[in-house]
């Protein structure tokens, strides 16, 4: 069975070779759903008992692993030489440089590979990370899953 589990952040970003708009700065509101994918708990008298995991526990681990990182914050392409100058300068703005383009593709494939192990069989009932549909406005979305990890998206 599948559950999804969706949080949202702010956060800034820019394609530095883009022919368009987007290389400049800017941000979008970013929502992220979580699908997971396991049999369901089945431990008599558990709290979790008939779910697939506790969607309370998805949150926490989300927003630990993901939204607390990302939110008011502004990511960077470590080859980005200009921003990477301006936030050695300000180190106090909130950051995050990555080694890739910061798209949605391969964001979404970030975050999946974020999760993944964090996720990984909790309980015993195959329970693995199946998804991440990432949308950076609400008409365009990337999808990341398991064979794009595999094909090296990321």
């Amino acid at each position: 069975m599948k559950i999804l589990k969706q949080i949202e952040w702010d956060m800034g970003h820019r394609v530095m070779n883009h022919v368009s708009k987007c290389r400049n700065l800017h941000g979008h509101r970013y929502k992220a759903e979580i699908c997971l994918e396991g049999n369901l708990i089945d431990i008599n008298g558990d709290s979790s008992e008939g779910m697939v995991m506790d969607f309370e526990a998805i949150k926490r681990i989300a927003v630990e692993y993901i939204q607390d990182i990302l939110d008011h914050g502004f990511m960077i392409w470590e080859k980005d030489k200009l921003l990477m100058d301006f936030f050695k300068k300000n180190k106090d703005l909130k950051h995050i440089v990555v080694p890739f383009v910061p798209t949605s593709e391969r964001i979404a494939a970030w975050i999946f590979s974020e999760l993944d192990t964090r996720f990984k069989d909790i309980y015993k009932t195959g329970l693995k990370l199946h998804s991440i549909k990432l949308w950076e406005t609400p008409t365009s979305v990337a999808l990341c899953n398991r064979s794009d990890i595999k094909n090296g998206t990321i």
